[in-house]
């Protein structure tokens, strides 16, 4: 299966190259709602030296928004608890109804493993691939699907399905419907384990020789779970497993769930399947033998010279035929060369000689001025044309002016050159940012986009598509791309200079956007949030006072301080509402009218 090249292409029409910041407003006018815990949230001690399992629990968010009633949003408690919250018009902030008990006692194997990279337990999870539907894994290996009904309304959910799975954090679901009453959910856990538990596991095949030789002390997890519904009840159909290096910034399942998108530093590639077993092909590797061209030929305004190596050959051996359209070299009535020319010669004045093993023919063009593109016209496969010198100094020397050893030698101060040398270093990226589609049939890479050293920003679910959308950065804009089909990404929005200011909050925990795009908040680890909206319509006219330039439109940044200093444990960007969850309190701050 050949590898399509993924490009990503900004609409210059959603790019803003005259955004001029943004102005700061105060939250005195924002109202919060605040309502205290009486059980905490779910918290456990983290035994791990490891950075990708302590990267994978650090930046957990304890809050899961429901895609279907935006205004909701969910934590699990200390007791193991799933507590509903949510925001209306009426009651405001609503905290405590507990919709399900998940079982998060430890199990007697946590913590076995002195580097704790494997071993222990993962934070719940829960998602929701439909409006009557969710998806909840206590971390432990314990999966079940519950019927919630209508989700508005106070009720418990009840349990549609449970199983005994692999341990990890659910990264993303989906349903897809079948024939015949079929329903398809396709679920994604994250987990961590280490390169050595990878090996000696006989179930997975490692097809990646760099995974297998990886000097790294942990690699990323990826079980693909398909759970089928015949009708009367759910069973796992098939089990994926997919492994790679280094961080995993972004993992969904594309709109068909044929094929799973990936956003990271190194590959990832599949290492086990339960309907189709992963075969190792060890690929052959071919040394490719530089071959030498059969004739090489060079040319200017008059000639052409055409050069033959026929070794020892004598000169009573040489044949050679020249007409005003052929060509052709017989060595011992053996045919060397032998062709139609590309244009015609003067074969009169056309000479040859033979010198050092080599027949030399000069071919004077009948057309003299004309380029010609090959020496036969059916092409020169088993030929090279070699440059004259004289003429590449003359190319060298007519495009001068299109190069330059200065920067930017005739500046417009209308329009600035951006300067890479002005990043600083909380601008740059470590390493190459990779997207790649795994096809979940062929277990192939069917496409890849090398992004270069970009950074990732966030990944944000916007109204409309169950695929959630990443943002990365592009000079100093946040661009986010959604996935359409197999190898489409559109450019959706634009948050203006955020790349910029996302480098800069070195303390940045949580980023969240709203899913209609039209703000996006950075939670600190603990105490301030920075919210940063897109450019809004204003009642009137502004005038910056530096430029005097008029301006009907202003983005506003806004900086909320918390009412606690506690760590900050979740945090939900609905259109309306800005959830935020710490040990203690959840937090509605309402940034404008529901």
């Amino acid at each position: 299966m050949t590898t399509t090249t993924v490009s990503l292409k900004p609409d210059h029409k959603l790019l803003n190259p005259n955004f001029d910041g943004y102005k700061l407003s105060l939250d005195a006018d924002v109202t919060v709602y605040t309502k205290n815990l009486q059980e905490g949230v779910e918290k456990k001690k983290n035994y791990s030296n490891c950075y990708l399992r302590t990267r994978l629990e650090a930046l957990h968010n304890h809050f899961f928004g429901d895609p279907f009633h935006p205004l909701f949003v969910y934590y699990f408690n200390n007791r193991g608890h799933l507590v509903k919250c949510n925001y209306s018009e009426d009651s405001k902030l609503n905290a405590g109804e507990v919709v399900w008990q998940a079982d998060l006692s430890r199990s007697s194997e946590d913590g076995s493993e002195e580097d704790g990279v494997s071993s222990g337990q993962y934070y719940a999870s829960v998602h929701f691939p439909s409006a009557d539907l969710a998806v909840v894994t206590n971390g432990q290996g314990s999966l079940h699907i519950l019927e919630t009904g209508d989700r508005t309304t106070t009720q418990s959910w009840l349990v549609s399905f449970e199983s005994s799975t692999e341990k990890g954090v659910i990264a993303h679901t989906c349903l897809k419907e079948g024939t015949d009453h079929q329903r398809y959910i396709h679920c994604l856990l994250v987990s961590v384990t280490t390169p050595q538990s990878l090996i000696s596991n006989s179930e997975y095949v490692i097809t990646d020789e760099k995974l297998e030789k990886t000097k790294a002390s942990a690699v990323h997890l990826i079980h693909w779970l398909t759970i089928t519904y015949n009708g009367a009840t759910w069973d796992i159909s098939r089990i994926r497993t997919i492994a790679g290096e280094g961080t995993l910034e972004y993992c969904s399942l594309d709109e068909m769930a044929s094929g799973l998108l990936i956003l990271c530093h190194k590959n990832y590639s599949f290492i086990a399947d339960s309907l189709e077993p992963i075969k190792k092909t060890k690929l052959e590797t071919h040394e490719k033998k530089e071959v030498a061209p059969k004739f090489t030929y060079m040319q200017n305004d008059e000639d052409v010279t055409v050069w033959i190596n026929i070794g020892s050959a004598a000169k009573k051996d040489i044949r050679v035929k020249i007409t005003p359209q052929e060509l052709s070299v017989h060595v011992q009535d053996i045919e060397i060369l032998q062709g139609l020319l590309k244009h015609p010669v003067h074969a009169d004045t056309s000479t040859w000689i033979l010198s050092d093993s080599k027949l030399e023919m000069t071919l004077p063009k009948a057309s003299q001025g004309v380029n010609w593109q090959g020496l036969f016209e059916s092409g020169d496969a088993c030929g090279e044309e070699v440059l004259d010198p004289e003429m590449v100094e003359e190319v060298n020397q007519r495009l001068a002016h299109l190069t330059s050893e200065n920067w930017n030698p005739d500046p417009d101060p209308e329009k600035p050159v951006y300067n890479p040398g002005q990043l600083e270093a909380c601008d740059e990226a470590s390493e190459d940012l990779l997207l790649i589609r795994l096809d979940g049939s062929t277990h192939c890479l069917s496409n890849l986009g090398q992004l270069g050293p970009t950074q990732h920003l966030f990944n944000a679910l916007v109204h409309g598509s169950s695929v959630p959308a990443f943002c990365i950065r592009h000079d100093v804009d946040g661009i986010l791309w959604q996935p359409n089909g197999e190898d489409k990404f559109t450019h959706t929005a634009t948050y203006n200079a955020f790349g910029y200011v996302k480098a800069s909050k070195t303390m940045a925990k949580f980023t969240c956007a709203a899913a209609d795009i039209s703000y996006v908040a950075v939670a600190d680890v603990n105490s301030h949030i920075y919210v940063f909206f897109q450019p809004e319509a204003f009642g009137g006219e502004l005038r910056n006072r530096k430029s005097g330039k008029r301006m009907n439109t202003v983005a506003r940044q806004m900086v909320i301080s918390l009412k606690t200093h506690a760590e900050i444990l979740g945090l939900h960007a609905s259109p309306s509402v800005l959830f935020v969850l710490t040990d203690s309190a959840i937090f509605a701050y309402c940034l404008r009218n529901p």
